[in-house]
């Protein structure tokens, strides 16, 4: 398996990224068919993965509003994928 060379050095910040998912898809199914609870998952989960975004990029020193915008479209896209399929 290749692994890319930008996560071989920060592992740390996309295991943290892969624990983020991963509660996020524990708690949706834990949440049961209580649709008012698992959109407030998918609104957090997408919250997170905005916030892990902008400061991976700050870290990174290539932090700008392009990217920003980018990552807000993505989150965004999430919630109306996952809110208007599944509730």
């Amino acid at each position: 398996m290749i692994i890319p060379k930008e996560i071989k050095q920060k592992p740390l910040e996309y295991i943290f990224l892969g624990f983020i998912f991963l509660v996020g898809l524990i708690l949706y199914f834990f949440a049961g068919f209580n649709s008012h609870n698992q959109r407030l998952i998918v609104y957090g989960l997408s919250a997170s993965y905005f916030f892990w975004s902008l400061i991976h990029h700050y870290k990174r020193g290539d932090l700008h509003l392009s990217i920003v915008i980018e990552y807000l479209i993505i989150a965004l896209f999430g919630i109306a994928l996952l809110t208007f399929s599944f509730f």
